[in-house]
Formats: structure tokens, C-alpha cells, sequence
């Protein structure tokens, strides 16, 4: 801005004389180094109304550091008429950060009632030397991972890069802000940025660096720069275990284990369940803490989950730091979720009582209490009273809906010995929704009787009391 508005006022007194007049001049480059060539363009015009201009003629005074390398001619100019005007220069080796005026001077003549008028207009044009910053970006690592913490080192070999700022405007940005500013560059500079790559494709990349600064004189300057860089997603090497069982649609305690096979410490481990697929309660997310390389760590959080019986990959969010950097990644993890599946047990036994050495039927009846339908049900029924007349004392019921129940018969012998109250134990085996076996064992008592006592036979009785009359019939009457 500063030079723009220096032009215009040079512009200005160029163009405040009558007759030859200056309407517009350009310069090859805003600024220029040591050494640089360079060229002068000037439009001269002789205004629509005025007498021709003849013997056109130019004077050039510039400085020591501005070299002329050539002097151009001119012709005359008629009314209304322009002329275009170039002066090649060179910035000598020697010439200092500055400002430098090149001055031009347009003479001619014109003819005003046969006499010859004079026409003259000069115009200073600056030429802006500078000691050019010339710059360079290097990364501390051109692997980059998600979100990266990078150390950019800018060396200068020029001159002072006064107020650099530097932006990253391509697929790989700074993470957080749009600048980064660094302040004053004489030769070298470096900082550390946070690099979110996320958006990149994996693979190789050009990474855009834009490094804003001004110049000694404090006039801008942009450059831009381009670093090769190689971005791959990040994948963890981490694995999850499930220590504890959760129940479909009932609160409990889910214990989650990560083991680090990496070689990098993660810090501040946390992971956090999308969706609302599975609720964590009094708290938002399981925090694991640190887990360095080869370790093992465990978080517990009371959950409630509507997902059905079995495996399901569940989404989720793993954050974690890793070297003093917050990242971040989605994953999908395992988690075996169980039915609410148990059973009810009764027993009946015919004929009642259970009497020693007696057979009888047991009758087992099993009912599913469960919201799922459960598979391969089987039962088995033992006590040290019984002992099994079938081949097996285990029943085969198969598959039972929820809210439904089946009965199976044991035929049994009570071989106890004596009267009394004796164990009785019940297993039933099942595979609930999520494939998983499961054991539910009742255990109760029986009583078992003796046998009732058989009533005598009548005719050994009789006999008797036939014998006993007979002999009172001997001694009493016959002796008569």
C-alpha cells in the first residue's frame, strides 16, 4: 500500500504541466534485488486540442545504484496522439535497501502563431531495491498420521523477512487456526504446528505452505511453497477384551480391557459409544488412563443396552494423546451381549409317597422365563435315592419359545435304604439367542417311606383255634 500510493503521487506532479504530459508509467517489478535488470515503461501523451509537439527529446537522471543500460529515441507526437516510452536498467551490486527516483524529462516544441513554444514535463519513478528474503521450508517428518504435531524449520539465506506468518491453504491444514505467526526470519526460524491431514488422501501429498512477510523496507510479500509429504491413516494397534457379561435390556457392569501392541505410550486413553447404542451410566465415557507398549488396562461403567443377543460391532470414538498431541479415531468394537434368558423347574412325582423299592415316574417341567426364544434344552435329574430305570437320567426337550414351557418323564427307582429326607438335584443346559450355553441347577429334598405293613393270614387262626378246641374236647369229654 505504501508504494501504490508513492506512485500515484509521483503520477500526479508528472502530469500537473500543460502540452507533453505523462499519463500513465509502470515499472517491470515492484521490487528488485542486487544485480537485477529492469525497464521503465512510460505512455506520454499530447492532450486532443493542442499543437503538434515535434523534436520530441528525453533526459534521464538516476542514481549511482540504478545503471542505464540504454537510451530510447522518440518522435513527434500529434494532437491527441501517445508515444510509448521503455528505459532498461540494471540495479547495481552495490546499491543498499532503498527507495531510488529515476527521473525523466520530455522536452518539445510546438508552434503557436509561427512562434516556437516550448513544452517540458518530468516524471520521477521510484525503483524499489530490496534485499530480497530468500526462503526455504523444511519438516521435522514428512509422515503424517491424522492429526501430527510438526516442527516447521524456515531458513532464510536473503535479507530480513520482517512479521512472517504462515498458512497451509491445501487438504492438509493447521489444526485449531488458520495462521501460525513467527515474527522476524533473518536466517533461520522454526516452530511447531499441529497438522490435521484428515482430509488428505493417503498416499503422497503436496503439502502448501504460504509464507506472508514484509521487507526491510516494510513493503508485502507472499510466497508459497511446496513440501512433499506421505499421509497414512493411523491404525492402532490395540485390542479389546470383554471381562464381564451384558445382559439385553438390563443395567449392569461392563468391564472393557485394551492391550497396546504398539510401540508408542498412549496417554489419557478414552472411549466413548455412538448412537446411544450402548448408555453409560453417571458417566460419559470409559477412561482407560495410560497404557504404554505391550500393556494391558481395564475400564468399568454400569451400561444399559437394547442391542440383541450376540456379537455387535459397536461404533465408537477412541481419543487418546500421544506425544503432548490430542487425536482421535473411530472404531468399531466387539462387544457379546447375552439374553435374559432362565428357566423355571418343577417337579411331580407318581404315585405319591415315594416308597423304598417302589418305581416311579418323575415328571420335570421347564418354562422359558426369557424375551428370547432358547435352543437344545436338556435335562438331567440325579439324587442318591434314585437311581434311573430308562437307559439315561437325562431328557432331551429341544427348542422352547419364550413364555413357553415342556415336561419330561424319568422313570426311578427308589433304592434308598432307610425312611428319610434325601437331596434331589435338577440341570438344565440351554443355548440362549446369542449362542451362548448356559446352566440353571435346582436343587430340593424328597422324602421317602417304607413300605406299609401287610395284615396276617386268617388261616393259621383258625387252625389254632380249631387245634385248642379239639384238645378241650379230648380231656374234657371223651374222658366222660
Amino acid at each position: 500500500m505504501k508504494l501504490k500510493a508513492l506512485l500515484l503521487v509521483l503520477l500526479a506532479l508528472g502530469v500537473s504541466f500543460a502540452g507533453l504530459s505523462v499519463s500513465n508509467f509502470t515499472v517491470s517489478k515492484s521490487t528488485f534485488n542486487q544485480d537485477d535488470p529492469g525497464a521503465i515503461t512510460v505512455t506520454v501523451t499530447n492532450p486532443t486540442g493542442a499543437e503538434r509537439v515535434s523534436s520530441v527529446t528525453m533526459e534521464i537522471s538516476s542514481p549511482h545504484e540504478i545503471a542505464l543500460t540504454g537510451t530510447p529515441s522518440l518522435a513527434d507526437i500529434s494532437s491527441g496522439g501517445t508515444t510509448i516510452v521503455t528505459v532498461p536498467f540494471k540495479v547495481r551490486s552495490d546499491a543498499k535497501p532503498g527507495i531510488y527516483l529515476v527521473s525523466l524529462t520530455f522536452r518539445g516544441f510546438t508552434e503557436v502563431e509561427t512562434l516556437a513554444k516550448t513544452s517540458i514535463n518530468t516524471v520521477s519513478i521510484p525503483v524499489v531495491v530490496v534485499d530480497k528474503p530468500e526462503l526455504s521450508v523444511g519438516l521435522g517428518s514428512q509422515l503424517l498420521t491424522g492429526t501430527d504435531n510438526v516442527t516447521f524449520t524456515i531458513s532464510n539465506n536473503g535479507g530480513i523477512a520482517r512479521n512472517m506468518r504462515v498458512r497451509l491453504p491445501g487438504d492438509i491444514s493447521l489444526y485449531g487456526t488458520s495462521q501460525v505467526y513467527v515474527g522476524d526470519v533473518t536466517s533461520s526460524a522454526s516452530f511447531s504446528a499441529l497438522l490435521d491431514s484428515r482430509a488428505a488422501s493417503e498416499g503422497p501429498n503436496d503439502l502448501l505452505v504460504t509464507l506472508a512477510f514484509d521487507d526491510d523496507l516494510g513493503f508485502p510479500h507472499e510466497e508459497n511453497k511446496s513440501i512433499r509429504v506421505t499421509v497414512r491413516e493411523e491404525k492402532l494397534d490395540l485390542v479389546f477384551s470383554q471381562l464381564t457379561d451384558v445382559t439385553t435390556k438390563k443395567e449392569g457392569p461392563l468391564t472393557l480391557s485394551i492391550r497396546n501392541g504398539g510401540t508408542e505410550q498412549l496417554s489419557d486413553v478414552r472411549l466413548r459409544f455412538n448412537n446411544g447404542t450402548i448408555r453409560l451410566k453417571d458417566q460419559e465415557e470409559l477412561r482407560f488412563g495410560t497404557i504404554g507398549p505391550g500393556q494391558n488396562a481395564s475400564a468399568t461403567a454400569v451400561v444399559y443396552t437394547a442391542l440383541p443377543p450376540g456379537v455387535n460391532l459397536v461404533g465408537a470414538e477412541l481419543t487418546w494423546i500421544d506425544k503432548e498431541v490430542q487425536k482421535e479415531e473411530d472404531r468399531s468394537v466387539p462387544i457379546t451381549v447375552t439374553s435374559d434368558a432362565d428357566v423355571g423347574v418343577y417337579l411331580e412325582a407318581r404315585p405319591l409317597p415315594l416308597t423304598m423299592g417302589q418305581d416311579h415316574t418323575i415328571s420335570v417341567l421347564v418354562s422359558n422365563l426369557g424375551s428370547y426364544r432358547i435352543e437344545n434344552v436338556d435335562v438331567t435329574l440325579s439324587s442318591p435315592a434314585l437311581r434311573s430305570v430308562d437307559i439315561s437320567d437325562r431328557q432331551y426337550i429341544g427348542g422352547l419359545a419364550n413364555d413357553d414351557f415342556s415336561t419330561v418323564q424319568l422313570q426311578m427307582r427308589v433304592n434308598a435304604t432307610s425312611e428319610g429326607s434325601y437331596p434331589v438335584r435338577v440341570t438344565v443346559d440351554y443355548r440362549d439367542q446369542s449362542g451362548e450355553w448356559k446352566r440353571k441347577t435346582i436343587d430340593q429334598s424328597i422324602s421317602v417311606y417304607s413300605p406299609p405293613a401287610q395284615e396276617g393270614s386268617v388261616i393259621p387262626i383258625v387252625v389254632g383255634v380249631l387245634a385248642l378246641a379239639l384238645l378241650v374236647w379230648w380231656f374234657k369229654f371223651r374222658k366222660k
